[in-house]
């Protein structure tokens, strides 16, 4: 998984830094929105406090696999987002729906926020990255094919 962010194909990170920039811009309370690999590399951010990007890559793939695990315990199934409702902010972070599931989006907003826009804004990000992450996965196995 860590090459993928090392080695991220041009049109992908470029698809993935639109994305985020996007996001940012379309919740005005939006504080940052950090994308990683699944395993804890930053991707690409827009990040407008003294929060470190780094630290929240590392920490958004746990937060939202423990996420995952507490919901199959409880047998309410995989959860779909995690949530951290703070004094001073909200925290949502999701996986990015794809083939493969390699990254993880996450939005944070002062308390202002309505969580709902959040929801919906993340989402709506990490599906337009799922989208692009599919296209880059059918492009690279068509051209493996292509010389094989």
């Amino acid at each position: 998984m860590s090459q993928i962010s090392r080695n991220l194909p041009a049109t992908l990170k470029t698809a993935i830094d639109d994305a985020v920039r996007d996001l940012h811009g379309r919740i005005p309370a939006a504080i940052g929105c950090v994308i990683a690999t699944v395993d804890g590399r930053l991707v690409s951010h827009v990040v407008d406090n003294d929060a470190d990007p780094q630290r929240i890559a590392a920490m958004i793939g746990s937060m939202v696999a423990l996420g995952e695990t507490i919901g199959r315990e409880v047998r309410i199934d995989r959860s779909q987002y995690v949530v951290v409702n703070a004094l001073n902010g909200t925290f949502f972070a999701q996986r990015v729906p794809s083939r493969k599931e390699l990254f993880v989006v996450s939005t944070l907003a002062r308390p202002s926020t309505n969580l709902g826009i959040i929801l919906h804004e993340t989402r709506t990000t990490a599906a337009t990255i799922g989208r692009a992450v599919d296209a880059w996965i059918e492009q690279h196995q068509a051209s493996q094919t292509a010389q094989a």
